[in-house]
Formats: C-alpha cells, sequence, structure tokens
C-alpha cells in the first residue's frame, strides 16, 4: 500500500541553530514539520556530558543504582549482562563501538548502597512504578528529585523533548524504557501491556491501547495532534504483538508501531506521531538504548539485491551509497554485478561495521534489499540456493537497518527468521514488514539515506509522509539520529561496589581462570590480545583449553581472522556449545575460506567436512547440506549424496520436495 512521498528534506537547517537550548528550539519550530523531532532529539544528545566509560551490570538493583547516578546531561553507557553469550557480544560490540578508558562491572549489594532504596525491586507493579520515578527523577536532577517539577521548569525555558515512552513496568523493556526516559527526557506513561510478544494484537486492543497514549498526550499540557508538535515520538517498551490482526483473511495484519500514534479507531485517522517498539530481554533492549544514546553513525553497509530494471531501480545501493558518503558515513557498497548470494557468503566471512581508529563513538547505518520470506532471502541472480538467516553477517560494531524485504519482522523473536537473527546480532534500530507489503510500501533506498542525512528521526526517515497504515515496523529507540553523540569527558569517574575489567582480566588469568579473562579482554575490545592468550592455550596447555574457553574465543578469533584456530577450538567444546546458535553460525561463515584454503589437503578437507556434517543448522538444514556436498562431490558424488539423503527420514512432504530439487542442483 503506497503512501505519499514529501520533499526529500534539505541537509542542514534553515538558518544557523544558535544561542540557548530554548532559543534553539524556538529556532527549531521554523524548520519542516517532518523534521523537528529528529533535529530536537539531535540537539539532546549533542549537550549530553559523557564520561568515558562503560558500567556492566547483572541485576536490577545494580541498574537502577548505576543510572541514578546519572547527573542531569552527564552520563555513561550501561549495558546489562545476563550471562548469555548473545548479551555478551553485544556489550563487546558496543565496547568496540564506544571506546571507553574503563569497562566497570557492577555487583551491587546492600552494603554498597547509601540507603538500600534500589534494592527494594520486585515484582509488584505499584513498587516498580514508584522505584523507575525515583531513579528517573535522580538520573534527571538529584536536587529536585521530580521528574515531572524538572521536565515542567525546562518546560519553562521552552524546552520540550519529542517523544514519550509507554512502558509496562513488569515488562522486561522497563530498563531502556528508563534509559530513553532520562537520556532524552522524555516523560513516562505505564500501562499494562495487551498481549504477548508471540502474539497478535487485536484491533480492539491496539485502539485501547492508542487512546491511553492518546490521552496521556493531553494531559502533559504539550500539542500533540499533528506532526510538527510538541509531541512527535512514542516509544512503545513493552513485549507485546509486533502485528495487529484486523480480520480473518491470512493478509489482514497491521504494524503496530504503524497504527499507533494515528488517530480514530483502527488508525484510519492522521498520524500524529512516529513510533518504535523496544521488544526482548534486559540485556538487549537496554543494549539497544545506550546505542541510541551513545553512539553515533560514521559508517554505512549498502547491499542492493534488485536489479536497476523497472521500479526495481528506484531503491539503487549505488545512489543510497554515494548520499551516506555525503553525510560524512564511509560507506561499503555492493550492487550489480557483485551482489549475488556466492558475492554475499563470501563477504560474509569476516565481520561487517567494524570500530574506525579515527572516530570517537562508532556505529553503522546498513541499507538492504532482497526478496523472500521470513526464513530465507533471496538476492539477484542467485543460481546456488536461498540465503538463510544462517548466512546474515556478524556485526564488529551495532548498526541501525532498513531492509526492503517482505516479512522480515514477522517473527522477530525467532532466531531461525530473518529479523529475528539480525537482532540477535546486534541491530539496535530496524525498519523491516510484519507481512507482505509490496515493494511500493518501502520508502526507496536512497530517499531514506537522503531523509536520515537531513537529520530525520529514524522513525520518521522509513515511512511516507502520507500513508495509510500498514505493515512496515519500526523496533529500536524511534528518535535514533544520525550526529554526533554528545561531549566526551577525559576522565571517567569511580563507581563503589565495581571492579574495572582491566584489573581483573590480570587476576584471572594469575588464577587460572582463562574464560573469564578472554570474555573480559573481549568486553574491553582488546580482541588481539584475547586472541594471542587463547592460541597460547591451544599451542602450550591444551588440557586448560576447556569448552568455556572456546566459548569466549570463537568469536574472538572469528574478528581477528584466526579461522584456522577456530577449527581447533570448536573441536574443544562439549555438547552443548557444539550446537550454539553463534558458534555453529561462526563455523559456517568461515567455511568458503576453510574449503577453499584446504581444497588439497586431504585429511584436513576431511575434518572440516566432518565439523560441517555435524552442525548442520535448525531451519536450514538442507541448503547447509548441499553447501557441503557441493564441496564432497568430486572426491565423491555418493558421498556428498549420501551426506543430504541422510536427511529425509526427519523431512516432511514440502521439505522433501526441496531436498530432491538441492540434490538435482549437486548433481549438475
Amino acid at each position: 500500500m503506497p503512501g505519499q512521498m514529501g520533499t526529500a528534506p534539505s541537509q542542514t537547517p534553515k538558518g544557523t541553530l544558535s544561542g540557548t537550548l530554548g532559543g534553539v528550539f524556538a529556532q527549531i519550530e521554523q524548520q519542516e514539520a517532518i523534521r523537528r523531532a529528529g533535529l530536537k532529539a539531535n540537539v539532546l544528545r549533542q549537550i549530553q556530558t559523557v564520561l568515558p566509560m562503560v558500567v556492566v551490570v547483572h541485576d536490577a538493583p545494580s541498574y537502577l543504582h548505576a543510572i541514578a547516578n546519572w547527573e542531569g546531561g552527564l552520563r555513561f553507557p550501561i549495558l546489562w549482562d545476563d550471562g548469555s553469550v548473545e548479551s555478551r557480544e553485544h556489550i563487546a560490540r558496543f565496547v568496540r563501538g564506544f571506546d571507553p578508558k574503563k569497562v566497570i562491572d557492577l555487583r551491587l549489594s546492600l552494603t554498597d548502597e547509601a540507603d538500600g532504596w534500589a534494592s527494594k525491586w520486585n515484582s509488584d507493579r505499584n513498587n516498580r512504578q514508584q522505584m523507575f520515578s525515583f531513579a528517573l527523577s535522580s538520573a534527571v536532577d538529584s536536587k529536585v528529585m521530580d521528574w515531572n517539577k524538572s521536565f515542567i521548569e525546562l518546560d519553562a525555558q521552552g524546552v520540550v523533548s519529542p517523544g514519550i515512552v509507554v512502558c509496562d513496568v513488569t515488562d522486561k523493556t522497563w530498563a531502556a524504557a528508563l534509559a530513553l526516559c532520562a537520556g532524552r527526557l522524555q516523560p513516562i506513561v505505564f500501562t499494562k501491556k495487551p498481549s504477548g510478544v508471540y502474539q497478535t494484537m487485536s484491533l480492539e486492543d491496539s485502539d485501547a491501547l492508542e487512546r491511553i497514549i492518546e490521552r496521556a498526550a493531553q494531559t502533559s499540557g504539550h500539542s500533540w495532534k499533528a506532526i510538527g508538535d510538541d509531541i512527535d515520538a512514542i516509544t512503545l517498551a513493552m513485549n507485546t504483538g509486533t502485528r495487529i490482526k484486523t480480520g480473518s483473511g491470512e493478509r489482514q495484519i497491521l504494524a503496530t508501531t504503524d497504527r499507533i500514534g494515528r488517530l480514530e479507531s483502527g488508525g484510519t485517522g492522521a498520524r500524529w506521531a512516529f513510533c518504535g517498539q523496544l521488544i526482548g530481554n534486559e540485556s538487549r533492549t537496554v543494549y539497544q538504548a545506550m546505542c541510541a544514546l551513545f553512539l553515533e553513525f560514521d559508517q554505512g553497509f549498502v547491499w542492493d539485491g534488485y536489479g536497476s530494471d523497472g521500479s526495481w531501480g528506484q531503491y539503487d545501493g549505488t545512489q543510497a551509497g554515494a548520499v551516506l558518503e555525503k553525510v560524512k558515513l564511509k560507506t561499503e557498497v555492493h550492487d550489480e554485478p557483485k551482489n549475488s548470494l556466492r558475492d554475499w557468503k563470501l563477504r560474509m566471512v569476516r565481520p561487517i561495521s567494524e570500530a574506525r581508529e579515527e572516530s570517537t563513538t562508532s556505529a553503522g547505518m546498513m541499507l538492504m534489499n532482497s526478496k523472500g520470506a521470513s526464513n530465507y532471502f533471496d538476492l539477484l541472480g542467485t543460481v546456488d540456493g536461498t540465503g538463510k538467516p544462517g548466512h546474515l553477517p556478524i556485526l564488529g560494531v551495532p548498526m541501525g537497518l532498513h531492509v526492503v524485504h517482505s516479512f522480515s519482522l514477522q517473527y522477530p523473536m525467532n532466531r531461525t527468521t530473518v529479523g529475528g537473527r539480525l537482532l540477535e546480532r546486534g541491530m539496535f534500530v530496524y525498519a523491516g514488514s510484519v507481512d507482505e507489503p509490496f515493494l511500493s510500501a518501502f520508502v526507496p533506498t536512497p530517499t531514506i539515506a537522503k531523509r536520515l542525512g537531513g537529520t530525520l528521526a529514524f522513525a520518521a526517515a522509513v515511512r511516507y509522509d502520507n500513508s495509510k497504515v500498514w505493515k512496515v515496523t519500526v523496533l529500536g529507540d524511534p528518535l535514533m539520529t544520525i550526529g554526533p553523540a554528545g561531549n566526551r569527558l577525559d576522565d571517567a569517574i569511580t563507581i563503589p561496589g565495581g571492579v574495572e575489567l582491566g584489573l581483573r582480566y590480570r587476576d584471572r588469568l594469575g588464577d587460572g581462570e582463562f574464560a573469564g579473562a578472554i570474555r573480559d579482554l573481549a568486553m574491553l575490545g582488546r580482541d588481539d590480545a584475547a586472541a594471542r592468550i587463547s592460541k597460547a592455550l591451544l599451542k602450550d596447555r591444551i588440557k586448560a583449553f576447556d569448552s568455556d574457553v572456546a566459548m569466549a574465543a570463537i568469536p574472538v578469533f572469528f574478528r581477528t581472522g584466526d579461522y584456522i584456530e577456530i577449527l581447533d577450538a570448536y573441536e574443544r567444546l562439549d555438547a552443548d556449545g557444539q550446537v550454539d546458535g553463534l558458534m555453529q553460525d561462526v563455523l559456517w561463515l568461515i567455511s568458503p575460506y576453510i574449503l577453499a584454503r584446504y581444497a588439497g589437503d586431504e585429511t584436513e578437507l576431511s575434518r572440516v567436512h566432518a565439523l560441517l556434517r555435524a552442525n548442520l543448522r535448525t531451519g536450514q538444514k538442507i541448503l547447509d547440506a548441499e553447501s557441503l556436498a557441493m564441496s564432497m562431490r568430486n572426491r565423491s558424488m555418493a558421498g556428498a549424496v549420501g551426506v543430504m539423503e541422510s536427511l529425509r527420514p526427519t523431512l516432511n512432504t514440502n521439505q522433501a520436495r526441496m531436498l530432491d530439487r538441492a540434490i538435482a542442483r549437486v548433481r549438475k
């Protein structure tokens, strides 16, 4: 369902924004309505003072204590480690982008707190709302201790945040909501979520949620009913349905974030705000919020999987890349004729969006065009099968994403889907479709680049100006913009109860806690040092290189390009480690390099084939088996086909037909 595209805004404001903060906000009111939210959000981010440190927490009291130590515009990033491989990879990814002077692990006990208030956090909704408000007030202005009064004082100066945050405090997204309230000076709206994240929301529930948000906007005393008013953005922080079911038909689906922020039943009225949604656990959503507050886009990655004929040409990646370069994003572009699935697989052998030495903070913007569904993507000229979620990139630093692709966010909590895998890999803001929207529903890729370059807020940049409610959704902070991330101080501070990872890893090495030491170094962004220790253990202390060490070392080896060592480490994984999703993905992502390197070495090639055969991935076993069989067929066609035929007893009728087609390709 196409919308109506307005003229892409110019890349610089009309006139110069200067003077007091209130004066700057007054000048922003003279800009195009569509730009105002992004410009205000950009200014609020630029004026923050950032301490060059990252604090890592493991529980709610520690997080509340840490964020309460923000003081007005003086802030530092806080990341949440839940013990999973994903959360530690997110922390390491963020640190590589942020480049702090210290990373501090904070494990708060009652004796570490001045009054123990943070320990009072429990499962009671009213208690949580009080603790949330207390922490927010302290982070905004510890002298006032009431965020409402602090915001009223700002209002009197002409400073009104362009957004509001809507949160269910019993939901795992509460911590990210708190950060975005404090970081962007946004008021909080407490409510109960209407459904679970794995469910579709009913039209009635979406209308009820919209009415709650509209009442909150009305009682704020600020203008809100049209784009360009005081309130132009909604952050929906809750694991509720990302899709709305509007009828019994299979395609009667709308995106929750496209309906919320529109007037009238079913969102049939005008849009008054752009919405973004946070879903996931504390670790993932806090990572997304901290990326939005403390990192700035300095690089781009564009993959255009379309041809240049007809409507497809409007989404030209080369044009989009040129625009990103103009706004000083160093951009890597993949377009015709080097945009096939084979080209893709060869590029994904190494991480994308690696930290840039000349940048203070670093994040990437990825623009991608492809065809497919929730569990696969096809690229132009594909002849060697379909791209699957396991072929998607591993990120060196955090990235934002706009992807022209049907159904990519149909099931965003499922890692066997395109959207699920990309969120797991570290995309912190993401625009994609929850259903079949048709090509014209997506803003053309070059225009996305222009709108982002014109300081539009992300959620505004990826939507048509005057479109009907439809199927493209935004996950993450809707107010993310291209622009500076604040004034960075030279010195960090000390937080009582915290331990510096830069000191702890040495103690762990001395105590023989090698896995912990390698993880600490990775979270410090010191992959080279972590790789050196890991390789020394492989060479001289192989018994110490256990499964825990291997789990810590394999992602490091991937980033440092030590692919041979990945094979050695993989063989040291225990049964649980060998079926870990990230471990398997790393093994398969490096397989084009490894198979080419050992093409003439029968012993090593047999070893690689055995590892790959034992690690065919859930959701793409047929395609993995086909890739393996392609490598095996020159040695033994019977053996190659045998690998594939071994899957047949586990397949349904449709899958069996897919297997037959794959076998036919191998036999060619």
